[in-house]
């Protein structure tokens, strides 16, 4: 092969890739300008008459071509950008928001009732068993001192029981020695009235 036919056929090789680059961004193109619609269909065809007159082409230059990719890319970016806050602040879309602020209150609400109604729970319970516990040792302690006031009781009657054994024997000792001293008197005055008599007797 001679060099000009090789230089040639390279040069065929060069323009076909580059003209496939071309179609490539060409399409690519189209399928931004198809998504631009769905947001925008004025913006879209506006967009699509500078397509087609200026950069639907075969032999357009990349850098041109690749310059209006690239506003059409930013265009799309734009319109999503507007559509989602549109979506945000549509009627729907603030009645949801709405909604789901009443609805976490009202969860919110619902948590903090059933912690206070556990709390409560278990207070009633502590309680309970602080006064059944309370209780219990109430009771023990009354049954102690009942006991103890029993035995109490039981001193008390034995001492009283002792010291009317004690007044007993005393009336008993006292009457014995009243009998005796009764005794001793009634002997003395007795040989007190014979030696009396007996004086009497000499006497005469």
């Amino acid at each position: 092969m001679s060099i000009p036919a090789f230089l040639k056929k390279k040069q065929e090789q060069f323009n076909k890739k580059s003209s496939s680059k071309k179609n490539d961004f060409r399409s690519k193109c189209e399928d931004l300008l198809d998504q631009i619609k769905t947001y925008n269909e004025e913006r879209h065809g506006e967009l699509i008459k500078i397509f087609k007159t200026r950069y639907d082409n075969i032999n357009i230059q990349k850098k041109k071509i690749l310059g209006f990719y690239g506003q059409l890319v930013n265009e799309l970016k734009s319109l999503k950008l507007k559509a989602g806050e549109n979506i945000i602040s549509t009627p729907v879309i603030k009645k949801a928001k709405s909604t789901i602020k009443k609805v976490v209150k009202q969860v919110e609400e619902a948590v903090e009732e059933a912690v206070v109604d556990a709390k409560n729970k278990v207070t009633k319970k502590a309680t309970k068993k602080v006064a059944k516990k309370v209780a219990k040792k109430a009771t023990v302690a009354k049954k102690k001192v009942t006991k103890k006031a029993t035995a109490a009781t039981t001193t008390k009657k034995k001492v009283a029981k002792k010291a009317t054994a004690a007044t007993t024997t005393k009336k008993k000792v006292a009457k014995k020695v009243t009998k005796k001293v009764t005794k001793k008197v009634v002997a003395k005055k007795a040989v007190a009235k014979k030696k009396v008599a007996k004086k009497k007797t000499t006497k005469k």
